[in-house]
């Protein structure tokens, strides 16, 4: 099993415990991804994922993130948008659009003296319910003042409002919450081994602290009861297992494989929870060790839409079908109620990737909204999730085609915009220089050398907002 270095910033105290909530605001389950910590002589330079939930008809429709060391957190009062002067040493700054798909804003209304961070920062949407939209914002790379002998601890705030305006009201905030690196990371899975068990756990627990330090993990199956459709980590959750003292450092992980457990009957389909702790760390770190063995008829992994010439292509990608019947293919223009408008006849039984496509030739003007009734022979059926897409007579689309990448070929669509408007960067944000070809709305990026197999950032950035990609070059 390969190890993950990715590490996790979680939020200390969650929302329930944020300090300054102000009673309309709807930003909640803040998170960060941190994807790497260097230092730069006396800098620490962090580049991280950040996340968070917003309704977006809450008054969200310019949302405004600020970050800080603990040390340099001002007070400040959110009776007005703040300027350059009271937020003082502010680490980074992000302004971001979610009227309709959102988009990331290289300027700062209240004041032209802050520059949100744009440049290489992609951001991604995702639809949970109803007018809940999951916001992550990744490749946010920025200086912290002080080499980096400790993991560092971030504190944020976050404001919307209705306008744009350089004296905007602010509708709504959240203040004084603590971001910190969960260190050590843990990640692992149930291993199935069909095609009757036994059932194994993998298990990793990671961490970027070169000096060893001990932790002490146990490990919980879970009690098989579900709030709001979610397995929680509580009370009823049975002990498994304790491990004895060990030590962990970077080059000491713990990486467990193929570990048999003992369950009962009708439990070879729960979860496990990882929990580790130790003297050195401020809490506990939870982590689920998810059991995915009782297969789901459909499992749907990609569902998207793309606009072209007033006709939106939908395309969607299974994994895994058992007993399914058909997709219904449904149409809101409002979320409120949504109508058949086709129905695409699904493969019944397969396990390997299978790609479908609908064709809508009379969306609605202005936003579309699309979801799957994915329909099984017996009858039952679920919903996917809704996804957006917007008719406008200036609506613009921007998709990647092949991702990753074939013969090392960068292809992009492009309608509704100019091709000047293009960037690429790699995955630290520095610009890589390229030329373009075309044939219709179809581009191929030509850089000026040779593309090394990695990810790289397109972007798609025009009258203050960017639309990034992320691609990979194999």
């Amino acid at each position: 099993m390969k190890t993950s270095y990715l590490l996790s910033m979680v939020c200390i105290t969650c929302l329930a415990q944020f300090n300054q909530l102000s009673a309309q605001c709807s930003f909640v389950n803040p998170g960060v991804e941190l994807n790497s910590v260097t230092t730069n002589g006396a800098n620490c330079i962090v580049n991280v994922n950040l996340s968070f939930t917003i309704d977006k008809n809450n008054g969200n429709k310019y949302t405004y993130v600020h970050l800080w060391t603990p040390s340099q957190y001002p007070n400040i009062d959110y009776k007005k948008a703040p300027t350059a002067t009271e937020l003082g040493a502010v680490l980074a700054t992000l302004a971001i659009n979610t009227d309709g798909v959102a988009s990331l804003l290289s300027t700062y209304s209240p004041d032209a003296n802050v520059h949100p961070l744009f440049t290489g920062v992609t951001i991604i949407e995702q639809n949970i319910s109803g007018d809940l939209y999951k916001i992550t914002i990744g490749n946010i790379q920025f200086p912290i003042p002080g080499a980096c002998s400790s993991i560092p601890v971030l504190k944020g705030d976050v404001w919307s409002t209705q306008s744009a305006s350089d004296k905007p009201p602010v509708h709504c905030y959240s203040q004084n919450f603590n971001l910190t690196i969960n260190d050590p990371v843990v990640s692992g899975l149930i291993n199935c081994n069909p095609p009757a068990g036994p059932r194994t756990y993998d298990l990793d627990i990671t961490t970027t602290n070169p000096s060893a330090f001990n932790i002490t993990y146990k490990l919980y199956l879970d009690d098989g009861v579900l709030i709001l459709g979610q397995t929680v980590f509580g009370p009823g959750d049975n002990l498994i297992y304790t491990s004895p003292i060990t030590s962990l450092s970077s080059s000491l992980p713990v990486d467990l494989s193929a570990v048999p457990y003992t369950y009962a009957a009708g439990e070879d389909v729960r979860s496990i929870w990882a929990e580790i702790s130790s003297p050195s760390l401020p809490n506990a770190i939870i982590a689920e060790l998810k059991n995915n063995c009782t297969p789901l008829p459909v499992k749907l992994t990609k569902f998207k839409g793309d606009l072209l010439d007033d006709v939106i292509t939908l395309s969607w990608s299974t994994t895994e079908e058992s007993g399914s019947s058909h997709f219904d293919i449904q149409r809101s223009g409002d979320l409120a109620e949504f109508m058949t408008i086709g129905t695409v006849t699904a493969k019944g039984n397969s396990g390997v990737k299978l790609n479908y496509n609908f064709l809508d030739a009379s969306p609605v003007k202005g936003n579309n909204y699309y979801r799957l009734k994915q329909v099984d022979r017996d009858g039952s059926f679920e919903n996917s999730r809704i996804i957006s897409v917007s008719n406008n007579a200036n609506s613009v689309s921007f998709e990647i085609l092949g991702n990753p990448v074939a013969n090392r070929e960068l292809k992009f669509l492009l309608k509704g915009d100019n091709q000047q408007n293009i960037r690429l960067f790699d995955i630290s944000g520095r610009t890589i220089p390229f030329s373009l070809i075309n044939t219709g709305n179809i581009y191929t990026v030509k850089p000026a050398n040779n593309l090394s197999s990695g990810l790289y950032i397109l972007s798609l950035q025009n009258q203050g907002s960017v639309r990034s990609k992320k691609v990979l070059v194999p």
